[in-house]
């Protein structure tokens, strides 16, 4: 039942487009109507009266009519009522009607019926007791200048003229509307194949991402915002893709490390146990056992180190020390494994006093020995290991430089990956985990550096990490 209550944002735009069409449809078609009619009928009145005031002052009021004499005005009281769309009555006090545009001879008393419209001067829907065929909007003016004649002026506008020019103007503010409204409609159809078919297409292909099956690129051949995040979405996906044959790698590389220390112990401890091994032999595939079991003490640290590792989480003991310092102390760690291949350091720092950069002390020392222990592993006997420091404004730049085996050009990419191991490294490095590398740069990374290496294959490689310099 929730699958078919979802509504899609394409939905909700077309529903909210038909509900702002029938809401206006509505105030247009009753309040916009009678607000038009009511303009309409405001404006007759106005026109009427205007028209009145302008007979009375330049023909009736100028001359002095009596009740016969007045009926000589009727040509151009109809030219009047023609050009004023209405019908104009003169009314003598007595109530009797002496002319009417709309009638040839008119013998009607407006006192036979109610008279008082003549008081009000405007008088809507009337018909004056049937006088007239349909109702009308009257106005009524008094002739008070002529001294022989007093009565009213009366102009009567048909409302079926007045709703007629309602309907003109509310035709055209209706057609203006639908034109609109087809406007709006042109452009919500010009946005939704703009925007909700490629919106439906990474949405239709980003929810069926999954690790366990593969992932069809999302194809959307525009250079616009939604085909820059259709390219980073098919990015992932590829990344989702290659999870699987990562997890492969990852379990291999776990077992390989794991199976062939254990193997070693398992193997020797069981010759001991059954006697094989004699007595006197015996220290020495003790050794043997002790240095397997630093191997797997070594991996599971690194295991350790890597899962607390994760770069958005390191929690950094920030504080000024000598770089010079850091470097000196590791190498003494490191002098007995290099003694034992005779490899010698060179060291030139960037000056001869204290450099002092800032960063947590502790894990940039581990940066420094994964790097220099790699140097020695992967260095042939008697060979030198180069380290040197630089500045170039608020940066310095540590290298770690060994003229060893290098690292194939197609590893160089793949070298900081966890547990990533080339294949040329593997007879060199029997205490590696492939871990050092990826530590190295998440915690070069923690600190906002940058971590870079320059290698060739057969010549040697240069690690390279910056620093801000206090």
């Amino acid at each position: 039942m929730k699958k078919y209550m979802r509504t899609t944002l394409g939905r909700k735009l077309a529903a909210f487009y038909l509900i702002l069409f029938v809401v206006s449809f509505y105030f247009i078609s009753t309040f916009g109507q009678r607000y038009i009619y009511e303009q309409v009928i405001s404006e007759a009145q106005d026109s009427l009266r205007a028209a009145a005031i302008t007979l009375l002052s330049t023909h009736i009021n100028q001359q002095s009519y009596t009740k016969d004499s007045i009926r000589n005005l009727k040509t151009q009281l109809e030219m009047a009522s023609e050009t004023s769309q209405c019908r104009i009555m003169i009314i003598c006090d007595d109530g009797d009607m002496v002319v009417d545009s709309g009638k040839p001879d008119p013998t009607y008393n407006i006192y036979l019926g109610d008279s008082s419209f003549l008081q009000k001067q405007v008088t809507r829907n009337y018909t004056m007791n049937g006088y007239l065929r349909e109702p009308s909007l009257c106005i009524s003016l008094p002739m008070e200048r002529n001294p022989y004649l007093n009565g009213y002026i009366v102009f009567a506008q048909r409302n079926s003229y007045i709703q007629a020019r309602a309907d003109y103007y509310y035709n055209i503010l209706s057609g203006l509307f639908y034109l609109m409204a087809g406007i709006v409609g042109l452009a919500f159809i010009g946005i939704y194949f703009m925007n909700f078919r490629p919106l439906r297409k990474l949405r239709n292909g980003a929810k069926d991402f999954s690790i366990a099956h593969e992932n069809p690129p999302i194809i959307i051949k525009t250079k616009d915002e939604y085909g820059e995040l259709a390219q980073t979405l098919n990015v992932l996906g590829d990344e989702l893709n290659k999870f699987e044959e990562y997890q492969r790698k990852f379990i291999a590389n776990i077992s390989h490390d794991f199976r062939s220390p254990l193997t070693s112990i398992h193997g020797y401890v069981q010759a001991m146990a059954d006697g094989i091994i004699p007595p006197e032999n015996q220290q020495k595939y003790l050794n043997i056992i002790l240095f397997e079991t630093d191997r797997l003490t070594k991996l599971t640290s690194s295991l350790l180190d890597v899962n607390n590792f994760d770069k958005d989480n390191i929690f950094l003991d920030i504080s000024k020390f000598d770089i010079h310092e850091a470097i000196q102390n590791t190498i003494d760690t490191l002098e007995g494994i290099a003694e034992k291949k005779n490899i010698s350091f060179e060291v030139t720092p960037a000056q001869l006093n204290p450099l002092i950069v800032s960063g947590d002390s502790d894990k940039i020392r581990q940066v420094l020995y994964n790097l220099i222990d790699n140097a020695i592993k992967f260095s042939d006997r008697d060979a030198t290991i180069f380290i040197n420091t630089r500045t170039r404004g608020d940066k310095v730049f540590v290298s770690v430089k060994d003229t060893g085996i290098g690292i194939p050009k197609e590893d160089l990419n793949h070298i900081w990956d966890r547990f990533y191991k080339t294949d040329i490294s593997r007879g060199k490095d029997k205490l590696g985990t492939g871990l050092g590398l990826s530590i190295s740069k998440e915690i070069i990374l923690a600190h906002k550096q940058t971590i870079d290496v320059v290698s060739t294959e057969g010549v040697g490689s240069e690690f390279v990490f910056t620093l801000p310099r206090e």
